[in-house]
């Protein structure tokens, strides 16, 4: 929960082009944060109230991000688009892999965090 609100607290910086180099491109950062998000999906809504409550300044940052998580009932559809969007990506992959990745990710990590890193280490190695 920390790195996806520090991403989006510092968003403006990365979309300046400061920090370029270190991150990923915007275009696929809320797709995945939606896709691992989902996996998790009540307890990670649950964080973003405890968020809202403690850091009112930071959920505005994310509410966007919370907004879309409770309002998508239908996360498979959600989970769906936001496949296709890496997928496009990496141009490589197909989404329902994108999808069975993220799956094993989180499954095969301790947090959030370590399961990013994994995926965005498989999705680098697959990207043409």
């Amino acid at each position: 929960m920390q790195e996806i609100c520090e991403y989006y607290a510092s968003r403006g910086d990365y979309e300046s082009g400061s920090y370029e180099d270190e991150i990923e491109p915007p275009e696929i950062v809320e797709p995945i944060y939606i896709l691992f998000c989902l996996q998790s999906r009540e307890r990670i809504l649950d964080e973003f109230q405890i968020v809202r409550k403690r850091y009112p300044a930071l959920y505005s940052c994310v509410s966007a991000l919370c907004d879309r998580l409770l309002v998508n009932m239908d996360y498979a559809a959600l989970e769906k688009e936001c496949a296709g969007v890496v997928s496009q990506y990496a141009g490589t992959i197909s989404s329902e892999d994108v999808i069975e990745h993220v799956e094993s990710c989180c499954r095969t990590s301790d947090n959030l965090s370590a399961a990013l890193d994994k995926f965005y280490g498989y999705l680098h190695s697959q990207r043409k």
